[in-house]
């Protein structure tokens, strides 16, 4: 079984919301497994699920995606036309750089981020419950999580995040601490306000609000994290007031938290105020209004940079790591080729040999027990050195994916 049977079928992340929506396996992996275990030709399989991922890993006897393909369709719903501009295919080498890159936080928008590890792990400890990852996958996924961990560990990248909103939520820990007592309002649903939301989510905080000028964009994101409460955008100063922290993440060309209304709606409760967007959305005099503590890109956008600087070099050491693994398993699996090569021959040294013992026993006389049982023990040996070095022969030629076809047949003649 060669690296060609090795197969990835997902939808881009750059895919629209709505198709990732319908897409995405949620809490419905297990079924998904299921399903996809009984689809034809399928031998083995894995699926990643995450909030902007959704992914099959299989084996597959067939020489098309067909099988995956067709199962997205009928998992999702959506017609093979409108699903197939956002379908994503890898093949064979291919599947083992993009997984190893996945896990080691090279896909992430945040690169290096610790959450998809665990994603990676969960998902082929579930393919191992439900019988779904065999000798291939699971030797892939072990090697996947095993470089994941040792990338971060020996680089340290997790350490020095460049995404603003992450860099935005480890502020507002290091200003306020402890979150899970906490609430948050969230104001805009573009990619920083969501990420903002997955890494106050990640910090254990024990509410989180949401407001976005347009209601089915923010109802958009409540489907794909059920955890969010949305509030009408007109009742945002309210619920600014009951909050503990805010952040405004909009694209608007002008302040979408006006001073006067927010000094009307204002108890003298202390607010933590971040605002990452530019232009800026919150009006700069708000910050001298006693409790509230107001922070801009500014604040952030020195952490950010150097750490950006950091995270680069490290980046090239992981990308050294990924090409030294991608090539290990390689050659592991074009090394599982020769194991009928080695079970011939080893079946075939011991007939040889145990057939010129008989012979050569027969011829003796007065020969004791012991001396035959020597007699044996030297001709074994004779014949497992001389198949050994065959053998490792054929196996080097085999991992580097030198060993003819023609060879496989010479060697398992009879």
């Amino acid at each position: 079984m060669g690296i060609e049977t090795l197969m990835m079928v997902g939808i881009d992340k750059r895919a629209p919301v709505e198709v990732r929506e319908k897409s995405a396996f949620g809490r419905r992996e297990a079924e998904a497994l299921k399903k996809l275990k009984n689809a034809g030709g399928i031998s083995e399989a894995v699926v990643l699920s995450t909030c902007h991922r959704s992914e099959i890993y299989f084996v597959s006897v067939l020489s098309d995606d067909s099988a995956a393909k067709s199962f997205f369709c009928d998992f999702s719903g959506l017609s093979p036309e409108d699903l197939a501009p956002h379908v994503c295919t890898l093949r064979g080498a291919g599947v083992v750089r993009h997984l190893f890159r996945v896990a080691c936080g090279l896909e992430s928008m945040v690169l290096g981020e610790d959450q998809i590890l665990g994603q990676v792990r969960d998902a082929w400890d579930l393919a191992r419950e439900e019988k779904g990852a065999g000798k291939i996958l699971n030797r892939l996924f072990k090697e996947a999580v095993t470089l994941g961990k040792r990338a971060r560990a020996e680089t340290g990248i997790t350490e020095y995040p460049i995404s603003i909103s992450y860099i935005a939520v480890k502020f507002i820990q290091k200003v306020m601490g402890d979150l899970r007592d906490r609430e948050a309002f969230v104001i805009g649903a573009g990619e920083m306000g969501q990420l903002a939301i997955k890494y106050l989510l990640q910090a254990g905080i024990k509410d989180v609000y949401i407001s976005n000028r347009t209601m089915e964009k923010a109802e958009e994101l409540k489907r794909l994290m059920p955890e969010l409460s949305v509030i009408p955008y007109e009742q945002k100063y309210n619920r600014i007031a009951q909050s503990d922290i805010v952040i405004s993440a909009t694209n608007a060309p002008h302040y979408t938290v006006d001073f006067e209304k927010f000094r009307k709606n204002c108890t003298g409760k202390s607010i933590c105020m971040i605002d990452i967007a530019v232009p800026r959305d919150i009006n700069p005099a708000i910050g001298s209004i006693e409790g509230v503590k107001l922070y801009t890109l500014d604040d952030l956008q020195e952490v950010a940079e150097e750490n950006r600087k950091k995270r680069q070099s490290f980046i090239d050491v992981i990308e050294k790591m990924v090409d030294e693994s991608v090539r290990e398993f390689l050659a592991w699996i074009n090394s599982l080729s020769i194991i009928p090569v080695i079970k011939h021959l080893n079946d075939f040294a011991e007939k040889v040999c145990l057939s010129e013992y008989e012979r050569l026993i027969n011829k003796l006389d007065g020969i004791t027990e012991d001396e035959k049982s020597k007699v044996r023990i030297a001709l074994e040996r004779v014949g497992a050195k001389i198949v050994n070095r065959y053998l490792m022969g054929l196996k080097t030629l085999a991992e580097e994916g030198r060993l003819d076809r023609a060879v496989y047949e010479v060697f398992q003649k009879n």
